[in-house]
């Protein structure tokens, strides 16, 4: 069950539908849960509406009419309006990547058919998944199942309880930025430990369809990564004994990150070279072999991923918040998130998109140069090392889908220099988080932003952070040892060596306490 900090003092207590209190929004609600155990303090659970009964009555009677499918990615409407003109679309069970003329693909729905049950039926329906064991609707990914791969068997799923992770409220670090409503989406508590298995439940799903039709067709399935994809890739094909094959920059990934497609039995290959050159090495190899891609070039992990934004707006009994604050590297998660929050208000669960950030490292951060152009020019560059592993990537495959994402909700781009991302995860893990590094470049843009006064104090604002911190014990250890060259390290802790000794001890503690603490 997904888990929402509770806050005794924390005004306005709100239902969240993982039947967890704590959330807030601006207004007044009462409990919907009728779970056991739910707390006394709640006031008596609504009636269900009509559409709520009939929907714990029976199934989706008219699934059946929902339909995804491959279309070529558009920016604008002009170009959407020549695709589909041409009529080029293909079946999810055929294995492509690009369009005829080389562009991405994207997943279409037939919204007119999702449609023909109103947003208050939708509501109802995901409310009422979240957390059972129903298979595979528990999961946070596949209690949305009709909005992702509507047409697959529930027998060909391959989940581990992805998604439902906790929208933790931020009181004490927003408090020292002067923020009353700071979230942070704990995207890496998820099997893995990052928000990669989202979108990597729904690519190996589809894999396991198509080879149930004709193992042939697909032999494994490869990644080039920086660590988090290929720990989902080999976790989620050893659940469906699919043979995967991961490509990984050598030297340049934390052992964390290693260790899980190797335990995981996954054919590992140590390159030397980057992320962007892994990239061209799998892109080329996957063109010759019947081996599938599973980077995010592969939009079907696009499905997966989006399901976290929907999941938001649900925790906060469906409003949008205002701000989106969220890591970029390859930027596939970016446009996920933005399909998210769009999914849902073109099908009126909201009313509006929220404003995305996306947080670059200064070592390697196109998106953001292209932002400071005025969305001009792009230039891919050479990705310096950072400790933000993960988005140490020079040449995003979806650079396209990030800027129309941004442009359409009137987003921004923020960087930060590898100091302030790890003084900002520090800071940050003293108030009880323990971020990684990615979470650290996103929270880093937070304070800019608050400091030069772009987002307000009373702002909805929600930090993505996408994966555990666990997976990067290794630069924290430094970053508190103080052996990181040329950091101050400000916020460091590091043990203090004490002897066998009552008065030492004593001594030690005082100096933390001071005497009024002892």
């Amino acid at each position: 069950m997904p888990v929402v900090v509770k806050k005794m003092a924390m005004p306005t207590p709100l239902p969240l539908h993982s039947h967890v209190h704590g959330a807030r929004r601006r207004g007044v609600g009462s409990c919907v849960s009728a779970a056991p155990g739910c707390s006394t303090r709640c006031k008596a659970p609504r009636a269900l509406s009509e559409e709520q009964g009939v929907r714990r009555r029976a199934p989706v009677e008219k699934s059946n009419l929902f339909n995804a499918y491959f279309e070529p990615f558009t920016q604008d409407d002009k170009e959407k309006e020549l695709v589909v003109a041409s009529g080029e679309q293909y079946s999810l069970d055929q294995v492509i990547y690009r369009s005829n003329n080389g562009r991405l693909l994207d997943v279409q729905h037939d919204m007119e058919a999702l449609a023909i049950y109103g947003p208050e039926y939708w509501k109802a329906l995901f409310d009422e998944r979240v957390g059972k064991t129903s298979w595979p609707y528990g999961s946070g990914v596949w209690s949305k199942k009709e909005w992702v791969l509507p047409g697959i068997d529930n027998n060909d799923v391959v989940s581990m309880f992805e998604g439902n992770s906790n929208l933790f409220w931020a009181e004490r670090f927003g408090s020292m930025l002067g923020m009353s409503d700071l979230w942070v989406k704990q995207c890496g508590n998820s099997h893995t430990g990052s928000f990669k298995d989202l979108g990597m439940t729904v690519l190996v799903s589809q894999v396991n369809k198509i080879r149930k039709q004709n193992k042939n067709v697909i032999s494994a399935v490869g990644c080039a990564s920086t660590g988090d994809t290929s720990a989902a890739l080999s976790a989620y094909c050893a659940a469906a004994d699919i043979p995967s094959i991961v490509f990984l920059p050598a030297d340049k990934i934390s052992l964390a990150q290693l260790v899980q497609p190797i335990a995981n039995g996954a054919l590992v290959l140590s390159i030397d070279t980057d992320f962007d050159g892994c990239m061209r090495l799998i892109r080329e190899v996957t063109a010759e072999t019947p081996i599938y891609l599973a980077n995010s070039m592969n939009s079907l992990r696009i499905e997966g991923q989006k399901t976290a934004a929907v999941e938001i707006v649900q925790q906060f009994d469906w409003q949008v918040p205002d701000w989106l604050i969220i890591p970029g590297g390859n930027l596939g998660n970016v446009y996920a998130f933005y399909k998210g929050f769009k999914m849902c208000m073109d099908l009126g669960l909201t009313d509006r998109m929220p404003k995305m950030v996306v947080a670059q490292a200064r070592n390697a951060n196109p998106l953001y140069r292209m932002y400071k152009s005025n969305w001009e020019v792009f230039e891919p560059m050479q990705a310096e090392t950072t400790f933000a592993s993960a988005i140490q990537i020079g040449d995003p495959v979806s650079i396209n889908r990030a800027v129309k994402a941004l442009k359409d909700c009137g987003g921004i781009v923020e960087e930060a220099s590898e100091e302030e991302l790890m003084d900002a995860a520090a800071l940050a893990d003293r108030t009880g988080m323990f971020n990684c590094p990615h979470t650290g470049v996103a929270l880093a843009a937070l304070m800019k932003l608050r400091e030069n006064g772009t987002i307000a104090p009373s702002d909805r604002t929600v930090v993505v952070s996408t994966a555990h911190g666990l997976k990067f014990v290794n630069s924290k250890i430094a970053y508190h040892a103080k052996e990181i060259e040329d950091f101050a390290s400000k916020y460091s802790n590091p043990p203090v060596t004490v002897s066998e000794d009552l008065g030492s001890v004593m001594d030690v503690i005082g100096k933390r306490l001071g005497t009024t603490g002892l």
